[in-house]
């Protein structure tokens, strides 16, 4: 049932293609009524119902192309065949069809489930083995649960999915890939002296610092605490310093006050790019790579960075220190 989860799954294609909020529901009448909802719709699946709107079964955009292109009786029409013909994941509804005919010839063993619904509208079917859901109903949820709901950032979750999707992508292109680790300076001492709900929202000025400094297609992510996290793919060891000076430089101007006290802000920032070897090596030997880098700056005085080049043989090139000032300290 792995690939029947996302069944209901519709988003724009096109112009011409509308979204569907509902499962899209195709007649089980001919092809040509088939081939409009696709068109229609850019969805991996539809549900089927009869004449008598009954649901019967589940058809793949990938079957009804090879049945398109299967087609070799040219003396007739392709359109002209039904709809339930070509039903793939056979359905009874409520454990039972009635008088409804089932699907003839099928190889697939019928899936008895029961409809869920909103009003009237069909937003997913229950069966024995899983819970299919219309995905509009289902992605705001999972964007809630990948979100730090403090700062609308992604939390860390989210961002460890991320981080291995991008090593593969940067793998296989050849791409260069870096992480920053960022740490807010002085935490503990801000919410024992503002307290948390002050904390808070430092940590949420500091999260939108990080998205207007970085770049736009940059992966940032609450980690944990007043730690935060930036994937940046593309960038050389050089290329990475000019938005971590941008990031130090906008944190220290964010001039956060309360009841006229200002809240002195300042970050801590471990970074580490690696340009080849990452067959060799793996997400967490970069982020082992950036950890100790903002070691190095929170124990250094904080309200600094420091940056690495992690090499294929897993040891990295001197410590290069990141600051406003464009003169460069190298350990």
């Amino acid at each position: 049932m792995a690939d029947r989860m996302r069944f209901f799954e519709s988003h724009v294609a096109g112009r011409e293609a509308q979204p569907a909020s509902v499962p899209v529901i195709a007649k089980g009448s001919q092809l040509i009524d088939l081939a409009q909802v696709f068109a229609r719709h850019e969805c991996r699946h539809v549900l089927v119902q009869d004449d008598d709107g009954s649901l019967i079964g589940i058809i793949s955009s990938d079957t009804f192309r090879q049945a398109i292109r299967d087609f070799d009786d040219v003396s007739a029409s392709w359109h002209q065949r039904i709809v339930e013909s070509l039903i793939s994941v056979p359905l009874e509804v409520g454990g039972s069809t009635g008088n409804r005919a089932k699907p003839k010839k099928t190889r697939h063993r019928i899936i008895e489930c029961i409809e869920v619904r909103e009003g009237s509208e069909l937003v997913g079917l229950l069966t024995s083995e899983d819970v299919l859901l219309s995905w509009n109903r289902l992605e705001p949820a999972l964007e809630q649960v990948a979100t730090d709901t403090l700062t609308s950032l992604p939390n860390r979750a989210h961002f460890e999915r991320r981080f291995q999707q991008e090593w593969q992508r940067a793998k296989r292109l050849g791409l260069t890939l870096g992480v920053l680790i960022v740490d807010v300076d002085n935490f503990k001492r801000i919410n024992d002296s503002f307290g948390h709900l002050r904390g808070d929202l430092v940590l949420a000025a500091v999260a939108e610092c990080c998205q207007k400094q970085l770049r736009s297609y940059d992966v940032i992510a609450r980690f944990a605490g007043d730690e935060f996290v930036a994937l940046t793919g593309g960038c050389g060891a050089d290329d990475i310093d000019l938005p971590i000076r941008r990031l130090l430089e906008a944190t220290r101007r964010l001039n956060l006050q309360f009841d006229g006290q200002e809240i002195a802000t300042s970050l801590s920032i471990g970074a580490a790019v690696i340009c080849r070897g990452l067959d060799r090596l793996g997400p967490n030997d970069l982020l082992d790579a950036a950890d100790k880098c903002l070691y190095k700056a929170k124990h250094s005085g904080r309200d600094r960075a420091f940056r690495v080049e992690l090499f294929e043989n897993g040891t990295t090139s001197a410590t290069h220190r990141v600051d406003t000032d464009t003169t460069a300290e190298t350990t």
